[in-house]
């Protein structure tokens, strides 16, 4: 089923249609989104190596840490993504492939990942979590969005003109993964959109 559903969500993000309305191609954070960000900056140090999990184009997140002077690696399954993202913050440095590749090297400040996790099965939840623990620096941040709500498997065949797929756990159980993973929980919040997401801002223990 991981794989099913990887090649689902990497072939909706390729789609033209799809790319174009849904890939956070938007310059700046929203309102909310900027808020959230920042209560991650004031806690990091300057030249700070951030990673992207999901960074899509780069658009809005990387481009806003990387104009704070922080160090971004971002990581997409989309090469179309990724393509748009070399180009729209040049300072960063960008690879194809999932959350589990090798070519993710050494450790980092901060991993940040929105709107990404929920493409995961939810059952590879835990395991995701572990590894994002493991590739933190000692005491290291997480700011990341997960689904609100409890959906093992969903699927949307024609989602801004392509099929999407969605997996998510409640916001308790996911509060619950967190803290399993060896992290202490700092700030949570679910943003007020049309689709629901829980922030959390987290800290390795």
């Amino acid at each position: 089923m991981l794989r099913q559903m990887r090649e689902i969500v990497k072939s909706g993000y390729e789609k033209n249609k799809y790319s174009e309305k849904y890939s956070r191609n938007t310059v700046v954070p929203s309102k909310f989104e900027k808020k959230m960000c920042d209560e991650l900056i004031q806690r990091l140090k300057d030249n700070t190596k951030i990673l992207d999990l999901g960074c899509g184009t780069g658009f809005p997140f990387d481009k806003y840490f990387s104009k704070k002077g922080y160090k971004l690696t971002g990581i997409d399954i989309s090469e179309k993504q990724i393509e748009k993202a070399k180009k729209n913050v040049k300072t960063a440095k960008y690879f194809v492939g999932d959350f589990f590749s090798e070519q993710i090297k050494g450790k980092f400040d901060a991993i940040i990942s929105f709107y990404a996790i929920f493409h995961v099965p939810r059952n590879e939840h835990k395991k995701l979590l572990d590894h994002i623990h493991s590739l933190l620096k000692k005491e290291g941040l997480i700011l990341i969005t997960l689904g609100a709500e409890s959906m093992k498997l969903y699927k949307d065949n024609n989602f801004a003109g392509a099929p999407m797929m969605w997996s998510s756990y409640s916001t308790h159980k996911n509060r619950k993964l967190i803290l399993d993973a060896g992290f202490e929980i700092i700030h949570e919040k679910e943003d007020n959109g049309t689709e629901r997401h829980l922030w959390i801002l987290a800290k390795k223990k």
